[in-house]
């Protein structure tokens, strides 16, 4: 189900105050997606889709003030009970909406009291936990996922008292420029003026004006010269044998792109790497490397990591790494 796309559809949807409300049949849809990923959920432990994906669905239907059935609350809530939303900026991300989901619910009064009183405590709960996660840079979980661990902070009301907050805004404001894409720029404008997802709900869109304007995007500037970047490809048991599957020095313009480098690599002879990507609103998504393909059902993903073990805070298309740097594509679990 495409409980995800639409979640964030419909989310957007209502952020740019339409004259009407949305179709019915858009969250009668968004309905069946989150009925069809509990399905998977009951059956094998986790939504077909992602738990992520699932929390939207469940904010986005919140705050066009739409009920969802408590067994369906229930199940997300019992997945942040129990830690099964993920590892690292993953789990950040996820937790993060799984909390303005909760927020929303209880602060909407879409739940009964006795639910309510448990998903308050449960978006607290995140709050400090997102504060624990806060590494000495002041980012949560990575970049991406902060401006999410913010929005927890700000839904809460716990911005004025909690620490983490003013040293994750230090760190966010000191790498706007990671903030490219419009999907990231979605979850960091919020943010930036004190807001989060909870307010579209409660917008009051007649006293919005309208100011929108088309924005002029420079290309960035070209840089002269090469640069030379060691490209390896690692997989771990149980998926391989062999730990190391490729390693090879990759020539590409001084300017290059980490996607511009796997490109460069694809095209080397003999014609030994290969990969495919998937567009996504945050930009191409790596999902086949040498043929092994990562899955949703065996829950790997291939990451993106500089030596010697340092995930990347930007995605294929955005990073750009530097002359000599030693780039590993590794299959992990998630």
């Amino acid at each position: 189900p495409h409980t995800g796309q639409l979640a964030l559809y419909l989310l957007g949807l209502r952020a740019t105050c339409p004259p009407h409300s949305p179709p019915r049949s858009l969250v009668t849809w968004l309905k069946y997606y989150l009925e069809e990923d509990w399905t998977g959920s009951r059956r094998h432990g986790h939504p077909l889709t992602s738990h992520y994906q699932y929390g939207l669905g469940v904010l986005a239907l919140c705050v066009h003030h739409k009920r969802v059935r408590e067994e369906v609350i229930r199940r997300l809530l019992a997945a942040q009970h129990h830690g099964r939303l993920g590892h690292s900026g993953n789990a950040v991300d996820t937790e993060a909406v799984a909390a303005l989901a909760f927020t929303c619910l209880e602060r909407r009064r879409l739940v009964g009291t006795e639910l309510a009183a448990e998903l308050r405590a449960a978006a607290h709960g995140a709050s400090r936990n997102m504060a624990e996660a806060q590494g000495s840079d002041g980012i949560i979980g990575n970049i991406y996922s902060t401006p999410w661990a913010l929005q927890v902070f700000l839904a809460t009301g716990t911005c004025q008292t909690e620490p983490a907050f003013g040293r994750a805004m230090a760190a966010l404001l000191e790498n706007l420029d990671a903030f490219g894409t419009a999907a990231t720029m979605a979850q960091v404008l919020p943010v930036l003026h004190g807001r989060s997802y909870l307010d579209i709900a409660s917008m009051h869109c007649r006293e919005e004006p309208d100011t929108l304007t088309p924005m002029d995007m420079e290309p960035p500037a070209e840089v002269p010269g090469n640069k030379t970047v060691q490209l390896v490809v690692e997989c771990p048991l149980p998926w391989c044998y062999e730990l190391r599957l490729y390693d090879r020095p990759v020539a590409v313009p001084a300017a290059a792109s980490l996607l511009d480098v796997l490109q460069a690599a694809a095209e080397l002879e003999p014609h030994g790497f290969k990969f495919h990507t998937q567009d996504t609103p945050q930009g191409p998504f790596l999902t086949q490397v040498l043929g092994l393909e990562a899955r949703q059902e065996k829950r790997n993903y291939w990451q993106l990591l500089t030596a010697p073990n340092t995930p990347l805070q930007m995605g294929l298309a955005d990073y750009r790494p530097q002359d000599g740097e030693t780039l590993i594509l590794r299959l992990s679990e998630w």
